[in-house]
């Protein structure tokens, strides 16, 4: 068994959350801007294959297709690495409310024992 928090051990294990909040809300933000230029790089570079192809329509998708796989990839994980941090934002968000949870848990205990809160 890991043992009882105190009310102090709690407090400041919801300040970590908090700061690792703040941290991932930055990094999501420049995540979407990444995910939006890959996949408007990827746009591109299918739009010139596919034009600048020869032959009926689906063999021109079909080059453009194979000459930007690599864009395509890139904006697919660019993608996914966002999915990822909101994964995480929502995880981290939900040990802050377990956190007050228990923290509330804690004071009403101090509270019924006569101890300081």
């Amino acid at each position: 068994m890991a043992g009882f928090l105190t009310a102090h051990q709690v407090a400041e294990n919801l300040q970590k959350l908090a700061l690792k909040l703040d941290e991932l809300v930055d990094q999501i933000d420049q995540a979407e801007k990444d995910a939006v230029n890959a996949r408007e790089d990827y746009t591109m570079a299918y739009a010139k294959e596919f034009l600048a192809a020869d032959g009926s329509m689906d063999v021109r998708r079909y080059k453009a297709t194979e000459a930007t796989h690599a864009e395509r990839i890139a904006a697919e994980l660019a993608e996914q690495t966002v999915k990822g941090l909101r994964r995480q934002i929502e995880s981290v968000r939900m040990r802050i409310d377990v956190g007050r949870s228990l923290g509330a848990a804690i004071r009403a205990e101090a509270g019924l024992a006569g101890g300081p809160s």
